[in-house]
């Protein structure tokens, strides 16, 4: 009988404030899965996605850790000072009352090391998945100080989740052994239909914005793009120039820029725009412009190749994993002021470049990251190693 099922015992350890925890949970709302979340960061507010879960009855069940329900934002803080002292004991606790089949952990430096300090107080036979974010490994791999936490951490994981091909070398490196599941976007996978009647119809070359992301935390190099623009300017007169998930500083750089070129710039803070709208700026975007540090698969290339926006991104990203460099995007350095000028250059220019590349990206979109794709791969990867 349908009732009588054993559902699958998941404890996620993430932040809950995040996006792609919501999206990545959010897949599974029509499966037989009892997840438990702790957060992995201090948090006000969990994200509202998965508030949302809470509201309706889905076949998945979803509860905050009870250790963590009023815990997650003092403790957090003060784990800051001890180490992940109290939460790690609290984790431990939670894994092991809740006895899961599989204890899943999404992103390193925050979830993988207080996760790393509970395993080693409890004795548990869960499987364990780390998901790896961003730079999770690429930014971190030369930093003293993580290279022996990383070590640890990987030498308990059984299945590692990644976007490229890049980060299992790497975990490799640090002596992981276990498997190895590629190519599966942090946040879950989108729902193609969503575009599809944008696209491939829709002529990006015809657009009249720009987008370029404002992120100047420890690897975004937003402030650099926005000021690059300075060298452009006669390309990108006639434009519309939006720039999204700004920090403060970048949102001073561009008055700046603004002041000096009279450029048409458009400045949105850091969680200003709600995804419906970044979905419609990507729509209505020729180009979108990502520079950093260090990068796994950028969000803003999975939404430019669902939306027909063409993706210029720096080379320290697994971009060219997934897209070819000069066909369906455009790589440079984060150092080149020459790459910044002759590929912002080109974008602006070649229409033909813009539009065919929006119909490639989108067939990669489909294959590669649709939703049911997506959780497919997530379902094995769940299944696969009970």
């Amino acid at each position: 009988v349908h009732g009588e099922k054993k559902m699958k015992k998941i404890l996620i350890v993430a932040m809950a404030d995040s996006v792609h925890t919501a999206r990545w949970l959010r897949q599974f709302d029509s499966d037989e899965i009892e997840f438990v979340l702790f957060p992995s960061t201090p948090h006000r507010r969990i994200h509202g996605l998965i508030g949302e879960h809470k509201q309706v009855k889905q076949i998945s069940s979803l509860r905050i850790s009870r250790f963590m329900t009023i815990g997650a934002l003092p403790l957090g803080i003060l784990d800051l000072l001890f180490n992940n002292f109290f939460r790690s004991k609290l984790l431990a606790r939670e894994i092991k009352t809740f006895q899961p089949d599989i204890i899943h952990i999404m992103e390193t430096q925050h979830s993988g090391y207080l996760a790393n300090k509970a395993l080693k107080k409890s004795r548990t036979s869960s499987k364990i998945i780390l998901s790896i974010w961003g730079s999770d490994l690429f930014w971190f791999q030369n930093l003293r100080r993580h290279k022996k936490k990383l070590t640890r951490l990987l030498s308990s994981v059984h299945l590692l989740v990644t976007e490229c091909h890049r980060d299992e070398e790497l975990a490799r490196k640090f002596g992981f052994i276990g498997e190895c599941l590629h190519g599966v976007p942090a946040s879950g996978g989108f729902d193609h239909q969503d575009f599809s009647e944008f696209l491939p119809d829709n002529s990006p070359s015809k657009r009249r914005t720009i987008s370029i992301k404002g992120y100047s935390g420890f690897v975004g190099l937003g402030p650099t793009a926005i000021r690059g623009l300075k060298s452009i300017s006669s390309y990108v007169k006639n434009y519309e120039i939006v720039i999204y998930s700004a920090s403060p500083y970048s949102k001073l750089v561009a008055s700046r820029v603004r002041l000096l070129t009279g450029l048409d710039i458009k400045v949105y803070l850091k969680h200003s725009l709600t995804p419906m709208q970044m979905q419609d700026l990507f729509l209505r975007s020729r180009v979108v412009l990502g520079m950093s540090k260090s990068d796994g698969l950028p969000a803003t290339i999975k939404e430019a190749m669902f939306t027909g926006a063409f993706p210029v991104q720096t080379d320290t990203s697994c971009t060219s994993e997934w897209l070819k460099n000069g066909i369906s995007t455009l790589l440079i350095s984060p150092t080149s002021t020459f790459d910044f000028k002759k590929a912002m250059q080109m974008a602006m220019t070649d229409d033909e470049l813009v539009d065919i590349a929006a119909k490639i990206n989108f067939e990669i979109a489909k294959t590669r990251m649709d939703r049911v794709v997506v959780r497919s791969k997530a379902l094995s990867a769940y299944g696969l190693i009970s």
